[in-house]
């Protein structure tokens, strides 16, 4: 939940990641055109604290081509199914280990959009670290993919969350 809060992504797009999309070496991740709502890849910039969680979890794969490898022989995921992180915010839910009446898996791209606009990230910045479109004219003439102002966004958000995390 800690990646999804802090990259925006969708949940979609992070069970299903593979490895080979990763770049270390320059802190990206490439989503791939076919996991992409959108129908366009992207590259999200990965915070240092996100590199650090992503390490672990390579070696928590035990050599997966997934980052959330399937634990169970499945026909029709080698990634955990996408129901697992829904029935793992019920199961908390369900032993009253949540402070918040209601809560789905999309509101942490929510939170992740409301949180970049109380740090002051302009909104066309925020809407691009959500993969969103841009809308209008803006969308139709700005092709710019502001990587560089989303890391230091996406940066801000990984600073503010990881307190909690670790």
């Amino acid at each position: 939940m800690a990646l999804l809060l802090c990259l925006g992504i969708r949940k979609g797009e992070l069970i299903a990641a593979k490895w080979q999309e990763f770049d270390f070496d320059k802190t990206l991740w490439h989503i791939p055109e076919e996991r992409s709502k959108t129908g366009k890849g992207i590259s999200v910039p990965l915070a240092p604290i996100v590199m650090e969680w992503l390490k672990e979890l390579k070696i928590r794969a035990y050599g997966s081509e997934f980052v959330f490898p399937n634990r169970r022989a499945s026909i029709r995921f080698g990634h955990i199914s996408p129901d697992t992180i829904n029935a793992a915010i019920q199961k908390l839910f369900r032993q009253e280990k949540m402070a918040v009446p209601h809560f789905t898996v999309h509101d942490l791209r929510r939170t992740c959009r409301s949180l970049l606009a109380k740090e002051g990230v302009l909104g066309h910045v925020a809407e691009r670290c959500l993969n969103h479109k841009l809308k209008g004219v803006e969308g139709i003439y700005d092709r710019y993919d502001y990587l560089d102002e989303r890391r230091e966004a996406l940066g801000i958000i990984a600073k503010l969350v990881s307190p909690l995390i670790e």
